[in-house]
C-alpha cells in the first residue's frame, strides 16, 4: 500500500488527545446536493468556503482558489488571460475550444456558465464557493466528469440598509474597490447593488510594441431584486456585467537550439546565437523583460448575464424551484504562444487574434420532498448555446490578415435536455443510521458546428505552409444514461461513512483549429467515468476536532485529448484515448487548538495511468496521395495537470481587544509536479511551494451609529517563488529549436485592504 494510503487509513481510526478545551468548529451550510444541508452530511468530498475565509486567504478570483484545495488545478489557457482551465483529480480540458465542453461544470448562483472563455470574472459579492471533488453526474449532468465548482452570491435583504466600501493597493500597482450598497423597498422587497474595479499593472515589461505582460484591468457590476411574495414564495432577479481587459502572460522559451532544422526561422536581434551550433540556456527564471515583435494587446472581454430564480415552498414537505438563466459573451484576446526573450534577442509573434461571440440559455426545474423516511429530488434541465469564433491574425503566427478577409471561422448550436432524479431512504426499522440513495439522470445532447477554413496559413518562416482549404458542418446526436448509488451509515451522531458509485459523461463533439475535412467531419465521440468512493466523515472532541477523507477510483472509457495534426501546433484535432485510470486520496483536517487558534491540513493524492502506450490520428502530409497520414506517437504513462501529491496547510488566529479583533492567518500550499500534456515530448511543471498570510484588525467601532472599519496586510508567494502554470514542449516548437515554452505564475505581491461596513 502506498504511504499516503496508509496514512489516510491510519487517521481514520487515531484521535489526538491532551489538547486543552477549545470551541467547537463552525458548522459549514452547503447546497451541494440542490439543498441545504451540512458539510458533514453530505456523502461528497467538497471544499466550501465562506467570504470571510475567501478574504483571510487572500481569494479575489477563481484562479487563486487553486492554491487552496489539494488536487484541484485552475491555470489559465496558454497566451489568453481571460480563458480559465479547470481540473479536478486530474481531469479537465487540456484544449479550449467552443466546440468541446469543459470538464468540470462551473455554476453560479445555479447557471452553468459554458464557456470557458471570460471565467477569469471577479464579482463584488460572492458569499460562498464550494468545490465538489469527483464526478457529478447525476445532478449536474454531462460537464461534471471531474467535478463542479458552485459561486453563489448574497441575496438582497429587505431586513435592513447596508453599505460595504472595500479598497485595496499594494505593490505592482495593485488597485482593487468594491461597493455593495443594500436598500430594503419594504418588508418584503430589497434591491442590492455591487460595483467592483481591479488594476494592477504587467509584471514583465515589454520593451517592444504594445503593453507589458500580465496586466489586470477588470470591472464588475451586478444589481439583485430580491421579492418576499408571500412566507412560502420568493423570486430573485440578477444582472451582471462584467468587463476584462488582462493582457496575456510571457510565454517564454528555457531553452533554444540553434541546430534544429527550423532554427532560422526565429527572428534575432544578436545572429551570433545562430552561430553556436549547441543548445542555449535562455533563462529557466521568470524574465523581468521582454521583446515583443508583434503589437501586444489588451484583451476585451465583455459579459451580460441575466438570472431569475423561483422558490416555492408548496407545503412543510414539498418544494418547487426554477432557475432561468441567460448569459452573453462578447471577447477579444491576443494569443502570444511563441517564445520571448530580449537576453538573446528572440521575438514574440502572434499566435492568432480570436474574437468569440458566445450566448447560452438554460432553464432548470427542481421539485425536492421529504416525507417520512424519504428525501429526494427531480428535474428537469434544458440548455442552448450558440457561438461564433473568427480568427482575425494567422493561427500560425503572421501578422493580421487585412480587413474584410474571413479567416479561420467556426460557428456552433448546441442543444441538451435532461432528466435527473435522486431519491434517499432512511429507514426507521435500522435505527435511521443507513442511508440508501440512488440516482440518475438521462441527457440528450445535440452538437452542430461549421467551418470555413479558406485562407492562406503561413508557418513561422512567414512561407505558406499550403494548408488545404476546405468549408465543412459537422451535426451529431449523443444520449446517455447515468446512474448513481451511495450507501451511508452513521456510526454515532457525529461521525459517518459512505460508499458511493457514480458515473458521468461528456458528449463528443469536432475541432475549431482542425484543418483537415475529414477530422472535423469526424470529429470525436463522447468521454465516460465510472468512479467509486469511499469516505469518512467525523466530528469529534466534542466538535473541536473534523476530519473527512475520501478514497477514490475512476477509470475513462472514451477519453478525449487534443492532438496537432496540422503543420503547427495550433492545428489541432480530438481523438479518444480508451483507457485511463485514477485512483486517489483526499483528506482534510481541521482542528481548534486553543479556543484562538485554529489549524487545518488538507492533502491530495492522485496515481494517474494510461492503458496503451501510443496514440495515431490522421495528420496531413502533402506528399500522401490523400493528404494526410497516420502519425503514431507515444504517450506519457501520467495524465496531464494531475500531480501525485498536493497539500495545504494553515494557521487561524482570533484574538479580542478591548476596541476590535485581531486575526492573522498564515497559509502554506505545496504541490509535486506534474506533466503539461500527455503527447512525448512532454513539458514538466516543477514542484512549489507558496506562503501566503494576512494580519488585520477587524470589528473597529466608529461610533453607536456610524459602522465599522477592518483593516489588512495581506501577502501571496511570499518567498516570490519561480513557478510554472504552463510549460509547452511540442514536436513543432522543438523543430524550430525552441525547447519547453514556459508561462509563470504570479511573483510576490502584498498591499493592505480596508473596509467599511454600515449596517
Amino acid at each position: 500500500m502506498p504511504p499516503s494510503l496508509r496514512l489516510f487509513a491510519s487517521l481514520l481510526v487515531t484521535v489526538p488527545v491532551g489538547i486543552r478545551a477549545a470551541p467547537a468548529l463552525e458548522e459549514i451550510i452547503v447546497t451541494a446536493e440542490k439543498r441545504a444541508e451540512s458539510i458533514q452530511d453530505v456523502p461528497i468530498s467538497i471544499a466550501a468556503f465562506s467570504e470571510d475565509a475567501l478574504e483571510r486567504l487572500g481569494v479575489y478570483d477563481l484562479k487563486h482558489l487553486a492554491a487552496k484545495v489539494p488536487n484541484l488545478v485552475i491555470n489559465e489557457f496558454t497566451g489568453s488571460p481571460t480563458t480559465v482551465r479547470l481540473f479536478i483529480r486530474g481531469i479537465g480540458q487540456g484544449d479550449v475550444q467552443v466546440t468541446q465542453d469543459p470538464s468540470v461544470a462551473l455554476y453560479m448562483d445555479g447557471v452553468y456558465i459554458g464557456s470557458s472563455v471570460g471565467t477569469a470574472f471577479e464579482t463584488a459579492d460572492i458569499a460562498r464557493i464550494e468545490v465538489l471533488r469527483g464526478p457529478q453526474g447525476t445532478l449536474y449532468g454531462r460537464n461534471a466528469t471531474g467535478g463542479a465548482i458552485n459561486l453563489i452570491t448574497y441575496q438582497a435583504d429587505p431586513s435592513e440598509f447596508s453599505v460595504r466600501q472595500l479598497l485595496t493597493a499594494g505593490n505592482l500597482d495593485i488597485f482593487r474597490s468594491r461597493s455593495i450598497v443594500n436598500v430594503p423597498l419594504s418588508d418584503d422587497t430589497a434591491v442590492k447593488f455591487g460595483y467592483s474595479t481591479s488594476q494592477r499593472e504587467g509584471w514583465v515589461d515589454n520593451l517592444g510594441n504594445g503593453t507589458d505582460w500580465g496586466e489586470e484591468d477588470r470591472t464588475n457590476f451586478t444589481g439583485d431584486f430580491h421579492w418576499e411574495i408571500t412566507a412560502q414564495q420568493q423570486l430573485d432577479y440578477k444582472y451582471e456585467y462584467s468587463r476584462i481587459r488582462d493582457t496575456a502572460r510571457l510565454s517564454q522559451v528555457l531553452e533554444f537550439n540553434p541546430a534544429a532544422p527550423g532554427a532560422s526561422a526565429i527572428q534575432f536581434t544578436n545572429p551570433a546565437v545562430n552561430a553556436s551550433g549547441q543548445p542555449v540556456e535562455v533563462s529557466m527564471s521568470r524574465l523581468e523583460d521582454a521583446t515583443s515583435y508583434d503589437l501586444q494587446e489588451r484583451g476585451d472581454v465583455k459579459i451580460r448575464a441575466h438570472t431569475l430564480s423561483y422558490a416555492w415552498d408548496i407545503n412543510d414537505r414539498l418544494s418547487l424551484r426554477s432557475i432561468t438563466g441567460y448569459r452573453d459573451l462578447d471577447a477579444f484576446s491576443q494569443m502570444a504562444q511563441t517564445p520571448t526573450t530580449s537576453l538573446f534577442g528572440l521575438y514574440s509573434v502572434t499566435n492568432g487574434l480570436p474574437e468569440t461571440d458566445f450566448n447560452q440559455f438554460s432553464q432548470e426545474l427542481q421539485l425536492l420532498g421529504d416525507a417520512n423516511q424519504w428525501t429526494w429530488v427531480a428535474g428537469l434541465y434544458y440548455y442552448e448555446d450558440e457561438s461564433e469564433e473568427s480568427n482575425l491574425g494567422d493561427a500560425n503566427g503572421s501578422e493580421a490578415i487585412p480587413p474584410g478577409e474571413l479567416v479561420d471561422f467556426t460557428s456552433t448550436e448546441n442543444t441538451s435536455i435532461a432528466a435527473f432524479g435522486q431519491a434517499t431512504w432512511t429507514p426507521s426499522t435500522l435505527d435511521n443510521r443507513w442511508h440508501f440513495t440512488l440516482g440518475a439522470r438521462y441527457s440528450d445532447d445535440n452538437r452542430k458546428a461549421f467551418r470555413d477554413n479558406n485562407r492562406v496559413s503561413f508557418g513561422f518562416a512567414g512561407a505558406p505552409t499550403n494548408t488545404p482549404a476546405f468549408t465543412e458542418n459537422y451535426n451529431k446526436d449523443f444520449d446517455k444514461f447515468n446512474p448513481s448509488a451511495v450507501i451511508e451509515y452513521d456510526v454515532s451522531d457525529f461521525i459517518s461513512v459512505y460508499a458511493k458509485y457514480i458515473t458521468a459523461y461528456k458528449s463528443g463533439g469536432t475541432s475549431q483549429r482542425s484543418t483537415s475535412s475529414q477530422n472535423f467531419q469526424a470529429g470525436f465521440d463522447e468521454e465516460d467515468v465510472t468512479s467509486y468512493e469511499l469516505g469518512y466523515k467525523g466530528d469529534a472532541m466534542e466538535g473541536r476536532l473534523r476530519l473527512n477523507a475520501a478514497l477514490f477510483y475512476m477509470e475513462f472509457d472514451g477519453y478525449q485529448q487534443s492532438v496537432q495534426t496540422g503543420t503547427s501546433p495550433g492545428e489541432r484535432d480530438f481523438v479518444n484515448i480508451d483507457t485511463a485510470d485514477i485512483t486517489g486520496v483526499e483528506l482534510d483536517l481541521s482542528l481548534a487548538l486553543t479556543e484562538e487558534l485554529t489549524g487545518s491540513f488538507n492533502y491530495g493524492y492522485l496515481d494517474t495511468s494510461f492503458g496503451p502506450s501510443t496514440i495515431s490520428y490522421l495528420r496531413i502530409d502533402q506528399n500522401s496521395p490523400s493528404g494526410l497520414v497516420v502519425v503514431t506517437e507515444g504517450l506519457t504513462d501520467d495524465l496531464a495537470l494531475a500531480p501525485e501529491h498536493s497539500a495545504t496547510g494553515t494557521l487561524d488566529y482570533l484574538h479580542g481587544l478591548d476596541f476590535a479583533t485581531l486575526s492573522a492567518s498564515v497559509s502554506v500550499q505545496w504541490q509535486d509536479q506534474s506533466l503539461s500534456g500527455i503527447q512525448e515530448p512532454v513539458g514538466v511543471l516543477d514542484s512549489r511551494t507558496l506562503l501566503s498570510a494576512t494580519l488585520g484588525l477587524s470589528e473597529i467601532a466608529l461610533g453607536d451609529s456610524y459602522g465599522t472599519l477592518r483593516v489588512m496586510l495581506w501577502g501571496n508567494n511570499l518567498l516570490d517563488q519561480d513557478y510554472y502554470i504552463g510549460n509547452i514542449r511540442q514536436g513543432a516548437f522543438d523543430s524550430l529549436g525552441l525547447i519547453g515554452l514556459a508561462t509563470f505564475g504570479d511573483p510576490r505581491t502584498y498591499g493592505l485592504t480596508i473596509e467599511y461596513d454600515y449596517r
